[in-house]
């Protein structure tokens, strides 16, 4: 039997750990890799992906994608995939390989869409794909599953080679075959709704608070840094309250890399607060207003610049804040 194929797209810091951990319980990992950069191409030879030519390779390729991609791109990726998947030789192509269930017919792709975006994105990219809304009306498009992605990426120990996974969640009505089981156990992956669009309202209100939390750590810390008063409020909050204190300073020195990611993130944090919480525009108020904090990260400040593997500046809160105060001068 062919081992199971699962197609990341694209090989970002998040795919380029999945990817690894998937690797490692035995799945074939495959990506597409047209028009990415060197720094993206030496992380999928790094871990052994293999390239396929097109998109439609991928989805005939493939029994599972995955989207991890930044959610300014998450509705293109998913039309990309819809696109290709409806072309009409893929379904005979696809059907040329055998099914990893044993099944006479080959089983439908599986789409996860594990990108940080709110539930009207998601319920666009689902109809792309044509997907069923309820579990009698199984027979078309493909099983499509709204996500995201809590915690940092898989990482294994150089110990006992345990991995510490991040949790995995999903929404919709889906096909729960042995395959996917397994799938789920290896990505720790549960399933918390039948109904598209709550995973991404989940994940979303779990980065409004570790996000959210970072982003008045930057405003704070920063004006602290402009009146010498940095170390007085560190100091403080050492004292009064630790665990703030420690989740503010790791925040503010773990988002340089992803910053330019955050800043859709903030806006689609603010969308689900005011759709689906019913804040009537203080969603986007507030969470637009951290969004343009990470824009001005990413693009204003050397901060912008930083990459997880490679890390140069920002690595101190210390530093951090002094190069988001001196912002204007840069």
């Amino acid at each position: 039997m062919r081992p199971v194929t699962v197609g990341i797209v694209s090989i970002g810091d998040m795919g380029l750990g999945m990817a690894r951990l998937l690797k490692a319980h035995d799945y074939r990992v495959v990506t597409v890799a047209e028009g990415r950069s060197e720094h993206t191409l030496a992380r999928i030879h790094s871990a052994g992906i293999e390239i396929l030519p097109s998109d439609q390779a991928l989805v005939i390729q493939a029994d599972y994608v995955l989207s991890i991609v930044p959610p300014r791109n998450a509705v293109a990726t998913a039309g990309r995939i819809a696109v290709a998947y409806a072309q009409p030789s893929t379904g005979s192509l696809r059907e040329a390989l055998e099914d990893v269930e044993s099944k006479p017919k080959r089983s439908k792709l599986y789409y996860l869409e594990l990108n940080a975006v709110p539930a009207r994105l998601v319920s666009e990219m689902a109809a792309q794909f044509d997907e069923p809304t309820t579990a009698t009306d199984s027979n078309r498009g493909c099983h499509f599953l709204d996500g995201g992605i809590i915690g940092g990426p898989p990482s294994q120990s150089t110990q006992d080679g345990s991995w510490k996974k991040p949790s995995v969640v999903v929404s919709g009505v889906v096909d729960l075959a042995p395959a996917f089981t397994t799938l789920a156990d290896v990505l720790n992956i549960k399933l918390v709704s039948p109904r598209i669009g709550a995973a991404s309202t989940l994940k979303l209100s779990f980065a409004a608070l570790t996000k959210g939390l970072t982003a008045l750590s930057i405003l704070s810390f920063s004006t602290a840094q402009k009146e010498s008063m940095l170390p007085e409020l560190l100091a403080l909050l050492e004292e009064y309250s630790p665990r703030t204190a420690a989740l503010a300073t790791n925040g503010v020195i773990g988002m340089s890399p992803k910053a330019y990611r955050w800043e859709d993130e903030m806006r689609g944090i603010g969308e689900a607060f005011d759709a689906e919480g019913g804040w009537n525009g203080i969603g986007a108020d507030v969470y637009g207003g951290f969004a343009e904090i990470y824009r001005t990260i990413a693009e204003d400040t050397v901060l912008g610049e930083e990459r997880v593997e490679h890390r140069v500046r920002g690595m101190t809160v210390e530093d951090a804040a002094q190069i988001i105060a001196e912002r204007h001068q840069q």
